[in-house]
């Protein structure tokens, strides 16, 4: 009696014994299959205004890192604590006329959101328009008075000229590269290289980064966390090794066709 016991007792240890073993094994193959460079989609999903930004593309997603590193500084902190409440003036009245929120940055990054900024070509106030553009959006400018320099003003009139810009263009970065560097000038890019892609135009190296000056700074103000990470160079890093193994991937002819040319010779 004591000797089935003890039979009984072994075979059910051996068992719970091969059993650990499938387990294990089964995750070690798991971990062996699975693909170890993975990215979190979160870090990819940034757009503007809707459009999506193709960070997947090497070239983008460096520019993208460099302009984001480029912001990760203590004077743009000082600039984004200071500057809240005027943003939310700024969202408010583009919203009036149908302008995405996104374009509320244009302040931050051509006048630092400073009303007495005045370019070397005559550009000035918050919203940097040049004289003729500002006379033509209903602002006055004399010698006593300047609205470009009026916030709420100067917004009204920005509100119009990328309602018309959007007009005229049909996508929202190509009205931000046109803020940049006039609508005629992305049309004619538009006409000369058949493209109607911002991401795919190309363009002065000041308009190519305009974009990217937007986005970077759109990310600090409204997903910091997500900014640090791209600015610590892992992100561009992961899509690189993603890129490599699929390329690796592709290369590596499959088991089926490697088990014929094994009997072959």
């Amino acid at each position: 009696m004591i000797r089935l016991i003890f039979v009984a007792f072994s075979i059910a240890v051996m068992g719970k014994i091969s059993m650990r073993e499938v387990e294990v094994e089964k995750k070690e193959l798991k971990e062996l299959t699975e693909p170890t460079n993975t990215i979190n989609s979160d870090l990819l999903a940034i757009d503007f205004c809707g459009e999506v930004v193709p960070l997947t593309e090497p070239r983008i997603a460096q520019r993208y890192q460099t302009m984001i590193r480029n912001y990760d500084t203590p004077k743009f902190r000082k600039l984004m604590t200071s500057t809240e409440k005027r943003m939310k003036t700024i969202e408010t009245i583009l919203k009036k006329y149908g302008v995405p929120a996104d374009f509320k940055y244009i302040p931050i990054i051509e006048s630092a959101m400073s009303d007495d900024v005045t370019s070397h070509r005559g550009a000035k106030g918050y919203w940097q328009f040049m004289p003729l553009t500002a006379k033509s959006l209903g602002l006055v400018i004399n010698d006593t008075r300047d609205d470009r320099k009026h916030l709420v003003k100067s917004t009204h009139a920005a509100g119009k000229y990328l309602r018309r810009l959007h007009h005229q263009l049909g996508s929202w970065t190509l009205v931000a590269a046109a803020y940049n560097a006039g609508p005629q000038h992305i049309q004619d890019r538009m006409n000369a290289q058949k493209k109607d892609d911002y991401f795919k135009l190309k363009l002065n190296a000041e308009t190519t980064k305009y974009m990217y000056k937007l986005v970077a700074v759109k990310e600090w103000f409204s997903n910091p966390k997500r900014s640090r990470e791209w600015g610590s160079g892992e992100v561009v890093d992961r899509l690189a090794e993603l890129r490599l193994d699929k390329k690796n991937a592709l290369a590596k002819p499959e088991p089926k066709i490697l088990a014929r040319l094994e009997t072959d010779s």
